[in-house]
């Protein structure tokens, strides 16, 4: 049983532990960017998946959370938040009665980028007390989501001229910027995709006769410096709370990630060789190849300068030189290359101050992907 004020040392493996301590200068941070910037900041809540967390940004001077799918909005909405944008395309009936369900509880927004979604939510609105909350994507150059900036006004117009909805402003997730090659690659790149952006969101409100919500996202572009042009009203980063392996350089370094993993050598099996009891179900197998948010390995273990070389489902194994520093049955923290979906596998999360527990919480929103 995992109690208060105990030292990590005694806890049971892999486990899930946020320092607190980090947090807080993570969010102190976050806010005096966008703050400087007179911009509003959104976070995106499918880093943490938790209320707890939610409600740390929000009293460290947030307006309003962002999340990923109409399932992690029924739980915070539950929880009590009720400005809520949902920021991945929905399509579906039944989705969208859910939608409407949600849109009569809390202000919520919603995410589109074609005609049938529009549809969809218009049909599931109709007669409803009041119109729903529409945002254009602009895909400024990620090609995943998210209309062609040319097209933004268009599909505006449609919502415009369709019952039950209300075009609010246009919104990006400017992720490509990820693989920029240096720092200043990357502030050049961000700026370009919020130029696009803002011009999308001008168009927008002309054709819809409203004053957009222009709202950005990522956390490299609130990290890198670039800083907001002006026409963005909004910025929507996740990670920026808890940081990772992938997030460190430009955070300043690997000393200011919030959550890391610990575990347990399990084996030595030669001298050039541990094993850990974390594997790919409580790390992630996520990397990236190149750019400023390169990773190296499957995760960092910072306190000894090793990484991890591979990853199975229930093993995770250092190779190499500094190996003969670990010793069967020693903890240890790892940093994982991308914290998000590492969240997303742990039922809970412990919190720690100065290397002892606090707390432990669940991850409420733990597999809502719907």
């Amino acid at each position: 049983m995992i109690r208060n004020g105990m030292p990590l040392a005694q806890l049971n493996t892999p486990a899930l532990l946020i320092d607190l301590k980090r947090v807080e200068a993570n969010l102190a941070r976050g806010i005096t960017v966008a703050n400087a910037a007179g911009v509003a900041l959104r976070p995106h809540t499918k880093t943490h998946k938790s209320p707890y967390f939610a409600r740390r940004q929000l009293m460290a001077g947030a307006h309003g959370l962002t999340v990923a799918k109409v399932s992690e909005a029924e739980v915070f909405a539950e929880a009590g938040f009720d400005d809520l944008f949902i920021a991945n395309t929905i399509y579906g009936a039944e989705k969208a009665r859910r939608v409407r369900r949600l849109a009569e509880r809390v202000s919520l927004a919603v995410g589109v980028d074609h005609i049938e979604q529009v549809r969809a939510f218009s049909h599931a609105m109709e007669r409803a007390g009041a119109p729903l909350a529409v945002m254009i994507e602009v895909d400024t150059g990620a090609r995943r989501g998210g209309v062609d900036p040319q097209e933004a006004a268009a599909l505006a117009g449609a919502v415009a001229g369709l019952p039950g909805l209300a075009v609010k402003g246009v919104y990006t997730y400017e992720g490509y910027t990820y693989s920029a090659p240096d720092r200043a690659a990357l502030v050049a790149t961000e700026r370009q995709a919020q130029a696009v952006l803002i011009a999308a969101g001008q168009a927008v409100g002309e054709a819809a006769g409203v004053v957009p919500v222009i709202s950005a996202g990522s956390t490299p572009g609130l990290l890198s410096g670039a800083g907001y042009l002006p026409g963005i009203t909004e910025i929507r980063p996740g990670t920026y709370i808890f940081l990772d392996a992938a997030q460190a350089d430009l955070a300043g370094g690997l000393e200011h990630c919030a959550a890391t993993v610990l575990a347990t050598v399990v084996s030595r099996p030669r001298p050039d060789r541990a094993i850990l009891d974390a594997g790919s179900k409580a790390l992630t197998s996520d990397v990236r190849a190149g750019g400023v948010c390169k990773t190296t390995g499957h995760g960092l273990l910072p306190d000894f300068g090793l990484v991890i070389a591979r990853l199975s489902e229930e093993h995770g194994v250092i190779e190499g030189p500094g190996v003969e520093r670990l010793a069967v049955g020693q903890k240890v923290r790892v940093v994982p290359n991308h914290i998000c979906p590492v969240v997303n596998l742990f039922n809970e999360m412990v919190l720690i101050r100065d290397g002892l527990v606090v707390d432990v919480l669940p991850v409420a929103a733990r597999g809502r992907l719907q």
